[in-house]
């Protein structure tokens, strides 16, 4: 008998799928929670879009999604609708604050982090569109390193590791760094150090970090900045309002720019694989297995 892998293989064989890899994707994850990942994602997010590129953000924390309540929105469908078949990509995106679109995750729905085959076929047609029909498109991911985190930041080609100078979140996105390196198709790597006190507290540890991933992992490494501790974040939170656009003269927002200049993000660079990764890993194509230790 056929399996339902088969079917669904049979599916993405047949289906016509308009990507011309016109669209950069970067995800942005860490070690661990609380190190302002989301945070430094709709920033990055804002400061792309002001420089005329259409971004959309994805809000990727299968089942633990909190981009809505940054930036205040009040979204009536989520990605959980758009991969169950009760909603359309048109329906799921917003128009949100910084001129960005958002595709909001589902927020308390743990059935939505182990996606069954349709679902996943849902998401790859919407991930296609969003691919061509934006010049960026950056993916919030859940923290820590679940196999989905880690499948979503291998697809994207391009991976932002964001970590803080407290020890935990050192030796968390560390050892992210270590499974990324031992992945088949590892993605290019970058990291920034959020919630600094100085610009050598930042340099000290993203060195350090660099330092050891080459030593160690024999893992290439690109730093891209640093963001200094802000009251105003945690201001801005509280009034649901992002730190860029509530105080776009602060600290934590001149940081986040940097990042985003850092990165390149004005430019249009494609990104041609994502779409090809994302269903050689989900429907079984990959010709070669992955290893993984930690």
């Amino acid at each position: 008998m056929r399996d339902q892998a088969w079917r669904l293989r049979k599916m993405v064989e047949e289906k016509v799928f308009p990507v011309r890899g016109r669209a950069r994707v970067l995800a942005v994850t860490s070690g661990k929670g609380g190190v302002g990942k989301t945070n430094i994602s709709v920033g990055l997010a804002i400061a792309a879009a002001a420089s005329g590129i259409r971004t959309v953000l994805l809000d990727g924390d299968l089942g633990l999604a909190n981009i809505d309540v940054l930036l205040d929105l009040h979204p009536r469908k989520h990605l959980g609708h758009l991969i169950d078949g009760e909603a359309s990509l048109e329906e799921v995106l917003i128009d949100s604050p910084g001129g960005i679109q958002v595709l909001p995750g589902a927020s308390g729905l743990t059935r939505v982090a182990d996606l069954g085959n349709v679902q996943k076929q849902r998401l790859l047609e919407a991930v296609a569109r969003l691919v061509e029909e934006f010049d960026l498109v950056l993916i919030d991911t859940g923290a820590g390193i679940s196999r989905a985190v880690l499948d979503l930041c291998i697809c994207a080609g391009e991976v932002l590791v964001v970590t803080t100078p407290e020890p935990t979140a050192i030796v968390d996105a560390y050892a992210m760094l270590k499974v990324f390196s031992t992945e088949a198709s590892a993605p290019k790597k970058w990291l920034v150090v959020n919630q600094v006190l100085s610009r050598g507290e930042a340099q000290q540890v993203s060195s350090r970090m660099i330092g050891l991933a080459q030593q160690f992992l024999g893992s290439e490494v690109n730093g891209c900045g640093s963001v200094l501790l802000d009251p105003r974040v945690r201001a801005s939170v509280r009034r649901r309002q992002h730190f860029s656009l509530a105080y776009p003269s602060c600290p934590a927002a001149k940081g986040v720019k940097e990042v985003a200049h850092n990165l390149g993000l004005a430019g249009r660079a494609g990104s041609h694989g994502f779409l090809n990764r994302l269903k050689e890993i989900w429907i079984g194509d990959r010709s070669r297995p992955r290893e993984r230790s930690i």
